[in-house]
């Protein structure tokens, strides 16, 4: 199915999490180069990162009461949300069996398996998925670090005045403990690579406690309930994020920040994050328990020489 080149919204489906839904940049830009106005359907908690300069225009939020009302009785959508899916041109789902939830609406939709085929990354994936929807297939340019607004550098800063230039963060959190690589690591690559500094410790989405370090992180600022904007923001100050397969991970990438992501079972040549400065580490056999200490801090030389990073 081909939609009309006359309306300009295209809406794009992902009822994933973070990461699931960063990986979505590059086929929002390909819906805007198409020349539509790419709206998203996702977790309204995460789709807010893509809410600024040059991404999304307008989000849907796939968790609330509205979605779940759509999708067990399209024919009674609340009459406001029904409104704003009848004015897009069409649907890109990258969820199973929407299209027969939607039909009801009589919204053209095109739906794609969430999950990439072998030989594609994600990113890839969803950004075919709108070329083959919208049959445009003209390059577009690399993507550029996500843009920032200056009320969100302006909340930013209140985290960056108590951090150096070029300071050092790590996330050790992510949504799944299998995806972990061990706590106490992330503290012994924070005293190599920063022993006499302040860096950075997020508190991620995923978990209740800042990645379950623990103590002696005495030199450690914790950021904690930023918006995803205003964390990106400040990520992108960084001299090295180091995370694991998580969702601050890919918003650290997506920000442009010097990012060290770490694999264990799941697979970066479909999941890893995109951005300028990716360097992406998969431990033995997908047990992060064997990657060690010094396997990091050897990947972090090279970056660090690119991006002043306080140390000594």
């Amino acid at each position: 199915m081909t939609f009309s080149a006359t309306l300009p919204p295209v809406l794009l489906v992902r009822a994933g999490g973070l990461g699931d839904v960063l990986l979505l940049r590059r086929a929002v830009a390909r819906v805007r180069v198409a020349g539509h106005s790419p709206w998203l359907w996702v977790p309204g908690r995460y789709g807010s990162a893509l809410l600024g300069p040059g991404e999304a225009d307008a989000i849907l939020d796939w968790d609330s009461p509205e979605t779940a009302r759509v999708l067990g009785r399209p024919d009674r959508a609340p009459a406001a949300f029904g409104n704003r899916l009848g004015r897009v041109v069409g649907v890109i789902a990258f969820s199973r069996g929407l299209e027969v939830a939607l039909a009801g609406l009589q919204v053209g939709c095109v739906a794609r398996d969430p999950q990439p085929p072998p030989g594609w990354h994600a990113a890839d994936w969803y950004e075919n998925g709108v070329i083959e929807a919208l049959g445009s297939g003209e390059p577009i340019p690399a993507l550029a670090p996500c843009g920032t607004t200056p009320d969100e550098r302006a909340e930013a800063q209140a985290l960056l005045r108590r951090l150096p230039s070029g300071f050092l963060a790590v996330h050790a959190g992510s949504g799944s403990a299998s995806k972990n690589w061990p706590a106490r690591r992330f503290l012994e690559l924070a005293q190599i690579l920063s022993p006499n500094h302040p860096w950075l410790l997020i508190e991620g989405p995923a978990e209740p406690r800042a990645g379950s370090i623990p103590d002696g992180t005495d030199r450690a600022v914790v950021a904690r309930g930023l918006g995803l904007r205003v964390l990106g923001t400040a990520l992108a100050q960084s001299g090295l994020y180091v995370g694991n397969d998580s969702g601050v991970t890919h918003l650290a990438a997506a920000w442009g920040a010097p990012t060290i992501a770490l694999f264990g079972p799941t697979d970066p040549a479909i999941w890893a994050p995109t951005g300028p400065h990716v360097t992406v580490l998969r431990a033995p056999r997908g047990d992060l328990s064997l990657l060690g200490v010094a396997d990091v801090a050897r990947a972090a030389g090279p970056m660090l020489s690119r991006r002043a990073l306080p140390c000594g």
